[in-house]
């Protein structure tokens, strides 16, 4: 017979799970296809070389997957930049060390990649720490905006994508910050496209966004490459599924589905200078 306890239990690991993972999809379906249907304004793929800025490898192809496949199938350059060296996606796993995890993780993305159209030598990995941006010391977060610096003088791209500023993790949003202090740095024009990964799932945009910030979102369809953009992040087998019998995946289904919807959402600053005053 059922006790009290055990009946109590289970009580609360069901309002547990739907709390952590149930309401999160459920809200970030929705506010998605808001954004799709009703909240954003429709952007084309242009012709204009694109610099993705990813704070960990996946980060990329989850956000910018079809946009990368679209622009390479028209011959347009395309060059990636990874942040840190993702050691920690695997941080609390009882048998896994953190340095075992960068080379698998390294392989997955120059794999994603190759699928999407990049060649490897349109690849960078930065290999700051993971989970640690924030804590960077002021020589090591100036050594950091002067690599980004020297990305960008060298490769002079006409557009960067990068994680959304508000995007709830804190990587996403140093990156972000990292950024704009390298473009700075390097005194060059250029458009700059934020793309939501986490804040869909951990936030409410009417409160946490500016209605002129919303009012920036932009939709671009991937359905002739959508199916490119799920083989591309099928090959993160690292982070979609369970590494071990032990442990579950890191990236959930729940959290998946949003990115199975065939468009992509930007936001899309009016200029670099707005984008500067939106952090004020």
């Amino acid at each position: 017979m059922l006790n009290i306890k055990d009946f109590l239990r289970r009580v609360q690991n069901k309002i547990w799970r739907l709390y952590n993972h149930k309401l999160p999809e459920f809200l970030s379906i929705l506010q998605f296809l808001w954004l799709l249907h009703i909240g954003s304004k429709e952007m084309l793929v242009n012709q204009k070389s694109a610099m993705i800025i990813a704070p960990h490898q996946d980060d990329e192809v989850l956000g910018c997957g079809g946009l990368i496949r679209l622009k390479r199938e028209q011959n347009v350059p395309v060059q990636i930049v990874f942040v840190t060296d993702g050691a920690a996606s695997h941080g609390k796993h009882p048998k896994f060390q953190r340095s075992e995890i960068v080379p698998i993780r390294k392989q997955e993305a120059l794999c994603a990649l190759s699928i999407l159209g990049i060649d490897k030598s349109q690849i960078y990995f930065l290999d700051k720490p993971d989970s640690h941006l924030q804590y960077l010391d002021a020589s090591k977060r100036q050594q950091t905006i002067e690599q980004l610096a020297k990305l960008l003088k060298s490769f002079g791209p006409g557009e960067v994508y990068v994680t959304h500023r508000q995007d709830r993790i804190k990587d996403h949003e140093v990156t972000y910050e990292l950024l704009l202090a390298a473009i700075q740095y390097s005194e060059i024009e250029v458009d700059v496209l934020q793309y939501p990964i986490w804040i869909l799932w951990k936030s409410l945009l009417f409160r946490d966004l500016k209605l002129g910030e919303l009012a920036s979102a932009h939709r671009i369809s991937i359905h002739s490459v959508q199916s490119k953009k799920m083989e591309a992040l099928e090959a993160y087998r690292s982070q979609c599924l369970p590494i071990d019998a032990e442990t579950a995946a890191v990236l959930k289904p729940g959290f998946l589905r949003r990115f199975l919807i065939p468009y992509e959402i930007f936001f899309k600053p009016t200029s670099m200078l707005s984008n500067q005053y939106s952090n004020r």
